[in-house]
């Protein structure tokens, strides 16, 4: 997700040759992520309650939901991903660093 989404637009990587097809990859990832970790309900990976789990993945996700990244690279983070994101970081004791960080 990272490294084909945001990392090229950060300068940590080389763009991906066909970033329509990487974006299409990225989805299907996070498709399957919210079927295994966020379904029946389930507010978080562990369930009602955040875990290791929102700690690593809801940096990434933030960044990749980024207007910026949006418009270079034409990446939208689904709806159901953003709101993990939020409630993940509503939760966090340190969330409002992701947003502050400019």
């Amino acid at each position: 997700l990272a490294v084909k989404v945001f990392y090229p637009i950060f300068g940590f990587a080389a763009p991906p040759a066909d970033q329509k097809a990487e974006n299409e990859a990225c989805l299907d990832l996070l498709t399957k992520f919210e079927k295994v970790f966020l379904s029946k309900g389930k507010k978080f990976v562990a369930g009602d309650a955040i875990s290791i789990a929102e700690y690593k993945a809801v940096p990434l996700l933030y960044a990749c939901m980024q207007p910026s990244i949006e418009a270079k690279t034409g990446f939208k983070m689904p709806a159901r991903m953003v709101q993990y994101v939020e409630d993940a970081m509503k939760e966090m004791k340190n969330g409002s660093f992701l947003e502050s960080a400019g």
